[in-house]
Protein backbone atom coordinates (compact mmCIF):
# COMPACT_ATOMS: atom_id res chain seq x y z
CA UNK A 1 0.00 0.00 0.00
CA UNK A 2 1.13 3.32 -0.86
CA UNK A 3 1.68 6.41 1.69
CA UNK A 4 -0.92 9.03 1.28
CA UNK A 5 0.84 12.27 0.14
CA UNK A 6 -0.27 15.99 0.79
CA UNK A 7 -2.35 18.08 -1.74
CA UNK A 8 0.78 19.65 -4.23
CA UNK A 9 1.06 22.93 -2.94
CA UNK A 10 2.21 26.15 -4.57
CA UNK A 11 3.66 29.23 -3.14
CA UNK A 12 3.94 32.24 -5.59
CA UNK A 13 5.29 36.01 -5.28
CA UNK A 14 6.61 38.38 -7.82
CA UNK A 15 9.91 39.42 -7.21
CA UNK A 16 11.25 43.01 -8.82
CA UNK A 17 14.66 42.19 -9.79
CA UNK A 18 16.06 40.85 -13.14
CA UNK A 19 15.77 36.89 -13.49
CA UNK A 20 19.62 36.44 -13.21
CA UNK A 21 19.90 38.18 -9.66
CA UNK A 22 16.75 36.03 -8.90
CA UNK A 23 18.34 32.47 -9.83
CA UNK A 24 22.00 33.44 -8.90
CA UNK A 25 20.75 33.93 -4.79
CA UNK A 26 18.49 30.86 -5.15
CA UNK A 27 21.33 28.89 -6.51
CA UNK A 28 24.12 30.77 -4.31
CA UNK A 29 26.14 27.64 -2.55
CA UNK A 30 28.93 30.14 -1.43
CA UNK A 31 27.37 31.29 2.24
CA UNK A 32 24.58 31.09 4.27
CA UNK A 33 21.26 32.07 2.44
CA UNK A 34 18.66 33.29 5.27
CA UNK A 35 15.26 32.94 3.59
CA UNK A 36 16.34 28.80 3.89
CA UNK A 37 16.92 29.63 7.60
CA UNK A 38 20.63 31.07 7.05
CA UNK A 39 21.66 27.36 6.08
CA UNK A 40 24.34 27.22 3.09
CA UNK A 41 23.60 24.41 0.29
CA UNK A 42 26.60 21.76 0.50
CA UNK A 43 27.36 19.93 -3.15
CA UNK A 44 29.81 19.03 -5.81
CA UNK A 45 27.56 20.84 -8.19
CA UNK A 46 24.24 21.23 -8.91
CA UNK A 47 23.43 19.30 -11.55
CA UNK A 48 20.85 16.64 -12.22
CA UNK A 49 21.68 13.18 -10.06
CA UNK A 50 23.98 15.43 -7.57
CA UNK A 51 23.54 15.09 -3.52
CA UNK A 52 23.23 18.37 -1.89
CA UNK A 53 22.40 19.29 1.97
CA UNK A 54 21.53 21.92 3.68
CA UNK A 55 23.95 23.06 6.73
CA UNK A 56 24.65 25.47 9.21
CA UNK A 57 26.81 27.95 8.89
CA UNK A 58 29.97 26.38 10.85
CA UNK A 59 29.33 22.75 8.79
CA UNK A 60 28.16 20.92 12.10
CA UNK A 61 24.55 20.48 11.37
CA UNK A 62 22.85 19.49 7.95
CA UNK A 63 18.90 20.24 8.26
CA UNK A 64 17.98 19.22 4.71
CA UNK A 65 19.17 15.96 2.64
CA UNK A 66 18.25 15.36 -1.03
CA UNK A 67 19.19 15.22 -4.69
CA UNK A 68 18.69 17.53 -7.51
CA UNK A 69 16.58 16.46 -10.14
CA UNK A 70 16.37 19.06 -12.52
CA UNK A 71 18.28 21.64 -12.90
CA UNK A 72 17.71 24.29 -15.91
CA UNK A 73 18.90 27.93 -15.57
CA UNK A 74 17.64 30.30 -14.94
CA UNK A 75 13.95 28.86 -14.89
CA UNK A 76 14.05 25.34 -13.14
CA UNK A 77 15.05 23.91 -10.00
CA UNK A 78 13.67 20.59 -8.57
CA UNK A 79 14.61 18.30 -5.87
CA UNK A 80 14.10 15.51 -3.50
CA UNK A 81 13.50 16.71 0.18
CA UNK A 82 14.15 15.08 3.16
CA UNK A 83 14.20 16.91 7.01
CA UNK A 84 17.23 15.26 9.14
CA UNK A 85 15.07 15.47 12.03
CA UNK A 86 12.51 13.61 10.75
CA UNK A 87 11.54 9.30 9.64
CA UNK A 88 9.30 10.56 6.96
CA UNK A 89 9.83 10.39 3.37
CA UNK A 90 11.40 12.27 1.15
CA UNK A 91 9.14 14.98 -1.31
CA UNK A 92 9.75 17.13 -4.12
CA UNK A 93 10.69 21.08 -4.03
CA UNK A 94 10.49 22.88 -7.35
CA UNK A 95 11.43 26.36 -7.57
CA UNK A 96 9.98 28.13 -10.92
CA UNK A 97 11.37 31.61 -12.29
CA UNK A 98 9.41 33.27 -14.91
CA UNK A 99 9.84 36.69 -15.87
CA UNK A 100 6.85 38.54 -15.95
CA UNK A 101 5.98 42.55 -15.59
CA UNK A 102 6.96 43.78 -12.86
CA UNK A 103 9.68 41.37 -12.23
CA UNK A 104 10.06 37.62 -11.69
CA UNK A 105 7.20 35.12 -10.85
CA UNK A 106 9.29 32.81 -8.06
CA UNK A 107 6.89 29.44 -7.45
CA UNK A 108 7.75 27.15 -5.07
CA UNK A 109 6.21 24.08 -5.33
CA UNK A 110 5.91 21.10 -2.67
CA UNK A 111 4.40 17.51 -3.90
CA UNK A 112 4.26 14.15 -2.55
CA UNK A 113 4.99 15.41 1.17
CA UNK A 114 4.06 12.29 3.69
CA UNK A 115 0.09 13.59 4.92
CA UNK A 116 -0.26 14.11 8.62
CA UNK A 117 3.72 14.19 9.23
CA UNK A 118 5.93 16.63 11.11
CA UNK A 119 7.67 17.23 7.64
CA UNK A 120 4.22 18.42 5.94
CA UNK A 121 3.40 20.73 9.27
CA UNK A 122 7.05 22.16 8.65
CA UNK A 123 6.54 22.39 4.62
CA UNK A 124 3.38 23.89 5.03
CA UNK A 125 5.06 26.80 7.06
CA UNK A 126 7.80 26.83 5.55
CA UNK A 127 6.95 27.77 2.16
CA UNK A 128 4.77 30.68 3.30
CA UNK A 129 8.19 31.99 5.05
CA UNK A 130 10.63 31.16 2.24
CA UNK A 131 8.78 33.03 -0.25
CA UNK A 132 7.60 36.18 1.50
CA UNK A 133 11.44 36.75 2.93
CA UNK A 134 13.66 35.40 -0.38
CA UNK A 135 11.62 38.57 -2.06
CA UNK A 136 12.36 40.67 0.87
CA UNK A 137 15.67 39.58 0.62
CA UNK A 138 16.59 40.19 -3.19
CA UNK A 139 14.46 43.35 -3.14
CA UNK A 140 16.01 44.71 0.06
CA UNK A 141 18.93 43.32 0.55
CA UNK A 142 17.43 41.57 4.33
CA UNK A 143 14.77 39.42 5.28
CA UNK A 144 11.88 41.39 7.45
CA UNK A 145 12.43 41.88 10.99
CA UNK A 146 10.12 39.22 12.03
CA UNK A 147 12.20 36.95 10.25
CA UNK A 148 15.39 38.59 11.66
CA UNK A 149 14.21 37.87 15.33
CA UNK A 150 13.46 34.57 14.65
CA UNK A 151 16.98 33.87 12.75
CA UNK A 152 18.97 34.76 15.84
CA UNK A 153 16.63 32.89 18.15
CA UNK A 154 17.87 30.08 16.25
CA UNK A 155 21.38 31.01 16.48
CA UNK A 156 20.57 31.37 20.45
CA UNK A 157 19.15 27.44 19.97
CA UNK A 158 21.90 25.82 18.24
CA UNK A 159 23.41 24.07 20.91
CA UNK A 160 20.15 22.56 21.98
CA UNK A 161 20.18 21.11 18.25
CA UNK A 162 19.11 16.82 18.43
CA UNK A 163 22.65 14.85 17.73
CA UNK A 164 21.03 13.59 14.71
CA UNK A 165 21.61 16.21 12.61
CA UNK A 166 25.27 16.01 13.08
CA UNK A 167 26.72 16.59 9.70
CA UNK A 168 28.73 13.43 10.43
CA UNK A 169 25.80 11.90 10.62
CA UNK A 170 24.51 13.08 6.92
CA UNK A 171 27.62 12.73 4.48
CA UNK A 172 26.55 13.84 0.41
CA UNK A 173 24.28 10.88 -1.14
CA UNK A 174 23.06 9.58 2.56
CA UNK A 175 19.03 10.02 2.43
CA UNK A 176 17.80 7.85 5.06
CA UNK A 177 19.37 7.26 9.10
Amino acid sequence: MEAESAARQVYRVVIDAPIERVWSELVNTTSPRPFFYNALCDTPGLAPGAPYRMISADGKNAFVVGEVLEFEPPHLYTQTFKFTTNDDAPCKVTYRLTEVEGGVEFLLITENVPAGTQTEKSMASGGKWITQNFKAYIETGRVSFGARMMLGTMALMKPLMPAATRTANWPLGKYQR
